[in-house]
């Protein structure tokens, strides 16, 4: 079937200008012919402070997998004492089909420079984008929100919100997390998918029962990791305590203590270093597991001798792929778990 990406340009208009042409450009393009549409989610982008970026590529390759209506949202850094308006780039990607059947539209993006008051107060324009018939996402990209954003009117709209703690640590997103089972917002983070060839890999490493005993009834455990995404080893941790019922009772800036169920406590020491590692000591016995030169190696040790290692190659961080794969998984429950073993002492505000 033949295929083809119409584009229009819309620069200095006001929302309702913006809905009213995502829903004719199309039609009008076609001759009046109403296409029958394929998309099956909405896809919002957001993308505040981020060095410009071809956005409409990124959105059309996911788009080729998972065919959406896309929305980039761009708050215009400093434009709050301009005009409100809004500068839109539409396209639509369309298939025709055999003669007399009406062509499909199979995706869709608007991208939006949102100027003056929209640049703070974007949610109703946007909201009034989404195709409320189907799934929508929202993959926060750029600048995390401040205090006091307005989740509760967000979650109206977007049923899933996709962060990136290996950018942002999760500091910024505590407040969410929190409020998201009331809001009834599911949370997804490419870091923790990322991190999945470290769940994968301690899964076939510990079908060996010695490397089990280690890894579930540990003396302790050390962790260097890079400062900067130090999100990564408190993920990893956080699916440990939940899988194996621990409780996290102390926290400090370079330890934590853990209690098992039987009431032993593990402590944890943690260092800097630029190779991500984590290790496990029970007696004699070590499990080490370290990333570095695109690969994860375990090994297992008893006093001075390897009994054997084990490594998986590492894959590159890909935009398109991260994505891609989120959502061909859906949300994963595993990870509610693991932000909940971590987040556990805190309560959302009344």
């Amino acid at each position: 079937m033949e295929s083809q990406t119409l584009h229009w340009n819309h620069p200095n208009i006001m929302g309702p200008e913006l809905l009213e042409l995502l829903r004719t450009s199309v039609p009008q393009s076609l001759g009046g012919t109403l296409p029958v549409t394929a998309t099956v989610l909405t896809l919002g982008l957001y993308v505040k402070g981020i060095l410009p970026t071809d956005w409409a590529e990124l959105a059309g390759k996911i788009s080729r997998v998972h065919p959406s209506r896309v929305l980039i949202i761009n708050p215009i850094v400093n434009s709050a004492n301009a005009p409100t308006h809004v500068d839109a780039e539409l396209s639509a990607t369309i298939t025709y089909r055999r003669p007399h059947e009406p062509p499909i539209l199979f995706s869709e993006c608007v991208q939006m420079n949102l100027q003056g008051g929209l640049a703070n107060h974007w949610i109703d324009l946007v909201q009034s984008l989404i195709k409320s018939d189907l799934p929508a996402y929202l993959l926060w990209l750029g600048m995390p929100p401040l205090p006091g954003f307005r989740w509760d009117l967000l979650s109206t709209g977007f049923s899933h919100l996709v962060i990136d703690t290996e950018q942002t640590g999760i500091e910024p997103w505590h407040h969410v997390m929190l409020q998201s089972p009331r809001l009834g917002l599911m949370i997804d983070d490419l870091y923790w998918q990322r991190l999945g060839l470290w769940r994968v890999h301690w899964a076939n490493v510990t079908d060996r029962p010695e490397a089990l005993a280690v890894v579930s009834t540990p003396e302790s455990i050390s962790v260097v990791w890079p400062v900067e995404k130090s999100t990564g080893w408190q993920m990893l941790l956080g699916w440990l305590v939940s899988r194996l019922s621990w409780q996290i009772v102390d926290i400090a800036p370079n330890r934590l203590l853990m209690a098992t169920e039987s009431g032993n406590t593990i402590p944890v020491h943690i260092t800097t270093g630029a190779d991500p590692g984590i290790t496990f000591y029970q007696g004699n016995r070590r499990l080490s597991s370290q990333e570095a030169h695109n690969q994860l190696t375990t090994q297992f040790e008893i006093g001075s001798d390897v009994l054997y290692e084990i490594s998986d190659p590492c894959n590159l961080a890909d935009p398109v792929s991260d994505v891609v794969k989120l959502l061909n998984r859906g949300h994963d429950q595993l990870y509610d778990e693991a932000m909940s073993a971590l987040l556990l002492s805190e309560r959302p505000e009344q």
